[in-house]
């Protein structure tokens, strides 16, 4: 079948009144023959998915940049000889919206088009999802077919056909709950009344949304926060909050209690912080939820993090670290001990980081073990442990046993204090591969940190192989790209010429008018050299340590931002925002 996009429901009808066989063409075959790709690239590809076992070659070849989306899209589409469909101006008749419940649309990313003879047709990202077609046929009652779409117009036509629909369900739940007289009468009672209002459809359905909408907007957080008067439901992603939606006040407890429900917490404790977690399987990975939630003044406030413990695992090719980076990084992996750390403030990365250095090194097939809170990744050959504080788990308690444990690297989520810090130490000078993570804001004044905690500093000279600083920039969106107005104080901060022309998004459907889309870790990485070691023996400044290795070659985190401002790929405001000089 010829590459064709499908924009109607016209031409759809038209379309799917021909028959298209399938291709014998593989992926990256079609690709080649459609001239996206070319033959030694693809070659180039398929050998780094050998080396990354169950890796797409799709995502590789995004990843690369070498073809887009829709082109992915518009091949698979080919290959399975069925239509790709564009959504932004496709117009869905309101009785084919109604055969699907909104909850089932956003757990499965489903969206129903036409009825087609007897055949439901319905856009969906990954038309072999038969766990997904199976649900919708039994749901229906119809026959299901399936035709291709990209996630981001999946995202925008569930927002736009089923929010209306929801927003007033919502509207007809809140006129008949409110639970504010028994709430003030009598705790037992209100809970009962809670409890019971917490298991009826439409309030899971509201949960199950909220909680879909967050995994497929690629969002870090769920932020529902109690105001006086309404609740607000907000969502990390790219590392910033954005505001979704108010709901009424009448529906927070029954939301929060089954949230709590969900999470395997005390719905009668409404006086105290919880923390539960819960977990789920969307597009076959599995997601962790990890839940937490506080009383206020308004009510009680929750956040949900979202930990897909598929997706975090990526090749360190794919970090986005330069030439000089990724040869220092290698060289210090090839060492059988010593430790490299990862620094940066909470949300910076760092663990998606260690595991891109243990995909790295497990190809060498050494034992590895982790010792972590929680356990973020799922990862096939590594033993993974999480620490339990309440029951004396601590980091420290998990090491002493891991070293008796026959490990050649060890990876420990954080060195929180002394004890860690010197079983680490130790670890790395007994034959250990020790990698871990600490909070600092670069990586020279890691050195300094470490000795003040107590780390001896021979000891520390001789153990510590680099330290790589780290914070997630915001990658400008492609599709509304735009020449940045820049404040002067910012050219005068980051030292940027006046004439000097910067870009950034204008905001689009695309980036969900935030003008970003998508983040990439921008580092410093300091290797300890034999200078280097001298001058932590001898006590040096931090700001002496970073001068010599900024002479050694260390390009600090500052002006590698700006090189990426400088390319186009992120704003000069955001360098500012980042920026550690």
């Amino acid at each position: 079948m010829k590459e064709h996009v499908i924009n109607c429901a016209d031409d759809l009808q038209l379309v799917l009144t021909e028959t298209h066989p399938l291709s014998d063409l593989h992926l990256g075959e079609i690709l080649v023959s459609e001239r996206h790709l070319q033959e030694d690239l693809l070659d180039e590809a398929l050998r780094q998915q050998r080396t990354a076992p169950g890796r797409r070659l799709g995502d590789i070849l995004l990843e690369k940049g070498l073809v887009t989306k829709e082109h992915i899209h518009a091949a698979l589409a080919h290959k399975l000889g069925i239509p790709f469909v564009k959504l932004g101006e496709f117009e869905v008749e309101p009785e084919v919206l109604a055969l699907v419940p909104p909850d089932i649309a956003w757990q499965y990313s489903v969206l129903p088009l036409m009825l087609h003879g007897s055949h439901l047709v319905v856009a969906m990202e990954n038309p072999m999802d038969w766990e997904a077609l199976e649900v919708l046929r039994f749901n229906t009652n119809h026959s299901v077919e399936a035709v291709i779409t990209s996630a981001e117009d999946i995202n925008q036509a569930l927002n736009k056909h089923y929010r209306l629909r929801e927003d007033r369900e919502i509207s007809n739940m809140a006129d008949v709950i409110d639970l504010t007289p028994a709430v003030d009468k009598n705790d037992e009672i209100a809970t009962h009344l809670i409890e019971q209002e917490a298991q009826k459809k439409p309030v899971v359905r509201l949960v199950n949304a909220i909680i879909m909408q967050g995994i497929l907007h690629g969002a870090s957080d769920i932020n529902i926060r109690p105001e006086h008067s309404r609740v607000n439901i907000y969502y990390r992603i790219d590392g910033k909050l954005r505001f979704s939606r108010s709901l009424n006040k009448n529906l927070l407890a029954p939301l929060v209690s089954r949230i709590k429900i969900t999470g395997h917490m005390d719905i009668s404790e409404r006086r105290l912080p919880q923390d539960g977690h819960a977990r789920l399987t969307h597009d076959g990975n599995t997601i962790d939820l990890r839940i937490s939630c506080i009383p206020t003044i308004s009510g009680e406030s929750v956040v949900i993090r979202i930990l897909d413990k598929q997706a975090g695992v990526k090749p360190l090719n794919d970090l986005g670290l330069g030439k000089w980076e990724l040869t220092q990084i290698r060289r210090m992996l090839s060492r059988s001990y010593g430790m490299l750390l990862v620094t940066g403030p909470t949300g910076s990365g760092k663990t998606t980081t260690l595991y891109a250095v243990l995909n790295e090194i497990r190809a060498r097939e050494p034992h590895i073990i982790t010792v972590e809170d929680p356990v973020e990744y799922d990862m096939e050959g590594v033993e993974q442990i999480q620490i339990n504080p309440a029951t004396g788990y601590t980091f420290a308690e998990a090491l002493r046993h891991i070293l008796r444990h026959d490990p050649d690297v060890v990876m420990i989520g954080e060195i929180r204090d002394l004890e860690t810090a010197r079983i680490a130490n130790k670890a790395s000078l007994t034959g250990h591969l020790v990698l871990s993570t600490l909070h600092t804001n670069d990586a020279a004044s890691t050195i300094t940190r470490l000795l003040d905690m107590g780390i001896e500093s021979y000891l520390l000279g001789s153990t510590l192989l680099g330290v790589m600083a780290q914070r997630l920039i915001r990658l400008n969106c492609t599709h509304c790209l735009q020449e940045e107005t820049v404040d002067e104080e910012v050219r005068s901060v980051l030292q940027v010429p006046a004439d000097e022309i910067f870009h950034r998004g204008a905001g689009c459907p695309a980036c969900n008018y935030s003008g970003y889309r998508g983040r990439v870790a921008v580092t410093e990485l300091l290797p300890i050299t034999p200078e280097i070691s001298t001058l932590i023996n001898s006590g040096a400044t931090t700001q002496l340590i970073k001068q010599v290795a900024t002479e050694q070659g260390m390009t600090t985190l500052t002006h590698n931002a700006l090189a990426l401002a400088r390319a186009g790929k992120t704003s000069l405001e955001e360098v500012f925002a980042i920026r550690l000089e």
